[in-house]
Parts: structure tokens; sequence; C-alpha cells
């Protein structure tokens, strides 16, 4: 386990280091309207993956149940598998039918003509295609638990897709050979992830695609997935209503901007998804063997663990946004442009993040109800919030929005799953490891903030500095709320064979 949490650090250190290394070459080499276009290919891609109809998540913890042979994932793969391909013929199909209506009438684009922005969909049709049956094949390695593998995998094929393109632009610097390369790069990586999968599956490799639909299989995922599917359209209104707001009533840069406060403030799903990846599988084995005592053990340890970790990197991008933006991109103007929204979409994040690992228990037992109609219940504020916000107040107001329903969210989320599946005491769960460590960060993050030094005209020095408070504001924190008992029972807990007795 502590091999795959490692590998899982690994690849999501990558994608966090990617977006900060490739994103300010795309604005430089294509400029700041072509990287806002990227931005709304984005947002289409989030609300294509509605079509994902849960399989994924299905397919991912099945594989991890120990109450199934390898026959039955077999099967179970074929019959997702072929209902998956019919899903992605049919996003490719969507986004050619509407490319040149969502081109004429949604996106507010000066320099780049209709036909453009039409080829440009269609060439993103692909890409999102081919990106699902990615994601998919990729949740059924990571059930397996294979995830050194799939984080080899993933890493390359953020090289190739997101790192070797900036050779391509720079010396061909269109949107349609950026968004070509893409394409191809997926479609490669997803025919050498089914060959992988294949063979970690039956033994040897295979490109082979079984179509049939075993209904005894339908029937027996059909709660699971279907639970998972309302979450995944609830989730994708809730993530890219936003984004979508801002490019309907705003132009197209506002719609960059946003996005690209959003993309440094993704960074926390980054920093908690590796011990969430390779929880997942630990919580449904312990699950199905009925360890539910085990299960609550584990969540209430590595649940204080992230919230430290969670709470340092927010208080830090709260106070040294603009500095952070200028550090990333270089340009000071545009620092100045997106600090006001960063530090919001900061703590958006932090408390989105946050319910990750609560979620991993509701999805080991199958537990979709609560994630509904939470979800649902968000999107009679969301719908009308947006659009008098962002009326109102641009990109500060959809901010200020998201904030205020991901927190409501995340805390009723923390509290019907710790009622109906931990049962720790409330004092313990909002206070030790919620509140009290995040008022703890703010403060020893704000005491470094006011420390007047001169170093702010030096991009490396800043960098260092800021690294520096964030490394004081997690160490202090950590002495301050773990005990050298808990860490070692961490430790023991994530190393130990599973089966074993916790010691």
């Amino acid at each position: 386990m502590l091999k795959n949490i490692i590998a899982n650090i690994i690849g999501k250190f990558w994608s966090l280091f990617s977006v900060f290394i490739f994103v300010p070459l795309y604005i430089v080499f294509l400029g700041f309207e072509s990287y806002s276009v990227i931005s709304f290919t984005l947002v289409i891609a989030g609300l294509m993956a509605i079509l994902d109809a849960g399989l994924t998540a299905t397919l991912s913890r099945e594989f991890a149940r120990k109450d199934k042979t390898n026959s039955d994932k077999r099967n179970i793969l074929g019959t997702l598998e072929t209902i998956y391909i019919v899903l992605v013929a049919f996003v490719i199909a969507l986004v050619f039918l509407f490319s040149n209506t969502i081109a004429t009438n949604w996106l507010k684009v000066s320099g780049i003509s209709i036909s453009e922005l039409s080829l440009f969909l269609k060439l993103v049709s692909f890409e999102v295609g081919f990106q699902m049956l990615f994601r998919f094949y990729l949740g059924g390695l990571l059930g397996l638990e294979y995830q050194v593998a799939a984080n080899v995998i993933q890493i390359s094929w953020g090289v190739v897709r997101n790192g070797l393109v900036v050779l391509l632009i720079y010396f061909f610097p269109t949107l349609e050979a950026y968004f070509i390369w893409q394409a191809i790069s997926t479609a490669l990586f997803t025919i050498i992830l089914k060959y992988i999968l294949q063979k970690k599956l039956i033994g040897y490799g295979s490109l082979k695609f079984y179509f049939y639909v075993n209904k005894s299989i339908l029937n027996d995922v059909s709660g699971f997935a279907g639970g998972m599917l309302l979450i995944s359209i609830v989730a994708a209104i809730n993530t890219q209503l936003d984004k979508l707001t801002i490019s309907k009533l705003l132009s197209i840069e506002s719609l960059g901007y946003y996005t690209l406060g959003v993309s440094l403030a993704t960074s926390f799903i980054v920093l908690v998804n590796p011990i969430s990846v390779a929880l997942l599988p630990r919580f449904t084995a312990l699950y199905s063997e009925r360890k539910n005592a085990e299960a609550s053990r584990l969540f209430l340890l590595v649940n204080l663990i992230t919230s430290i970790i969670i709470f340092s990197f927010m208080a830090n991008m709260t106070f040294f946004s603009k500095e952070i933006l200028w550090i990333w991109t270089g340009k000071k103007e545009l620092a100045e442009k997106v600090s006001s929204i960063l530090p919001i979409l900061g703590m958006s994040y932090a408390m989105l993040s946050l319910a990750i690992i609560p979620y991993n228990i509701a999805i080991a037992n199958g537990y979709t109800k609560l994630n509904n109609i939470l979800g649902i219940l968000s999107i009679f504020i969301t719908i009308p919030g947006y659009y008098m916000a962002i009326r109102d107040y641009g990109i500060l107001g959809a901010a200020l929005v998201f904030l205020i329903v991901q927190s409501i969210i995340t805390l009723l989320y923390y509290y019907f799953i710790n009622k109906k599946f931990i049962a720790s005491d409330l004092f313990t769960l909002f206070g030790r490891k919620l509140f009290f460590p995040m008022i703890v960060t703010l403060v020893i993050a704000f005491c470094i903030y006011s420390i007047p030094i001169n170093i702010w005209d030096n991009r490396f020095f800043s960098l260092a500095w800021i690294g520096l408070s964030t490394l004081v504001t997690f160490s202090f924190t950590s002495i301050l709320f773990l005990k050298k008992e808990t860490i070692n029972q961490v430790l023991r807990i994530v190393t130990i064979r599973f089966g074993n007795k916790l010691k």
C-alpha cells in the first residue's frame, strides 16, 4: 500500500508540475485568447464526462472487490467496455452535431472565426472520447491495485500530450496543431492502456473488443452505476456551470482569467488524490470483508493528516496569491487580474478536496444517495446564483458562489458520512480535525506573510520564501496536532499486509 501511495504522489506531483510548467508556455506561444479557447474546451470535456455514466467508478469498485473472481472481472470488463464504446461514439457525434451552434451562439471571441472554432470543437470531440476510454481503463488498473503501472502510464501520457506539444506549437503556433496532437496522443495511450489492463487481468495482452452485454452483470451493478451516473451529472453541473455561465455572459478572456485561477486552485485535489486513490481499494476491501472498525480507524487517522496538508497550502495561497501568480506566469498584469479570485478559489477547492476521503468511504460501501441529495439541492443555489453573481460582479461573483456552496456541502457531507459509517464524536471530527488546524495554519501563514522582506522582485527567491512558509506552516501544525504514536500507527496501517490485525 505504501508503494501505491508513493506512486500516486509521484503521479499527482507530475500533474501539478505539468500545469505549473506548461500553461505559461501555452500562453506565450499561442497567446492568451487562444489559451482562453483551450479553457472552454476543458469545460466541454467536463460536461461530456457526464456520459461516463458512473461506469469507470463501477469498474474500479468491482475490480477492487475480494469476493469477485478473475473470471467475474473479465465478464464485467467486457460488458462495461461495450457500453462505454457506444457512449464514446455518442460523445463524438454529439459534439460534431452541435459544434457550429456552440461556436456561433455561445462564445464571444474576436480574433478567431466561427468556422475555426467549430473545427476546434470537432477535433476536441475525438480527444475527449479517447480520454474517456483512457480513464475507464485506468480505473480498472487502479481497482486491481496496479497503481505503480497506472501512474507510469499516466505520467507518460502527460509528458507526450501536454509536454511535447510545446515543441510543436513553438514551430507551428496554431490551435489546430495543438488539438490534433492532443487527440493523437490520447488515442495512442488509450490503446496501450487497454493492452496492459488485459495483460494484468487475463495474463496476456490483447486489443480485442468483445462486444456483448451480460444482463446479470448489468442487474448486479445497475444500482451503484445509476447512483454514480446521477453523481456525475450533478458534479458536472456544479463544477462546470460557473465556467459555462462566464463564457456566455462575459468575454472569452474573462473565462481565461478564471480558468487560470482554477488551474492553481485544483492543486489541492492533486495533493489529496494520491492518498485517496491508494485508499479506495483498501476501504472497499475492508468493508467487503466487514472489517468496519478497521476502516473507521484508518479514515480518522488519514483524515487529520490530509486536512493539515490541505490547510497548510491553502493558507499560503490565500496570503501569497499575487506573488504565486507572478512566479508562475511571469506576467505582473495577469497576476493582478487573477489575484483577487485566487484566494477564494483556493478556499473553495480546499473544501472540495476535504470531501474526497469521506467520499471514498461512501463509494466503498456503494452509497451514492447522499452525494445525489446534496448535489441536487446545491443546483437550486448555483443555477440562479451564478447567473446573478456573474452578471453583477463578474468572475469574483462566480468564485464567491462556488465557495459558499462548496463549504456548505462539505460540512454536511462530513456530518452524514460520519453518522452513517464512522461514528466519531463531532468535536473530534469538526474541531480537532478541521477547524482548529485551519485556524492554526492561517495564523502561521499570516505571521510569515507579515515579515518585511525585500525579495519580491526576484521570482526565484519569492518561490523559495513561499515554499519555506508552506513547510513551516505544515511542520508546526503537524507537531501541534499529530502525536508520535498517531504517526506510527498511520505508517503501520499503510504498510502491513492486508488481512493482518492492526497492532
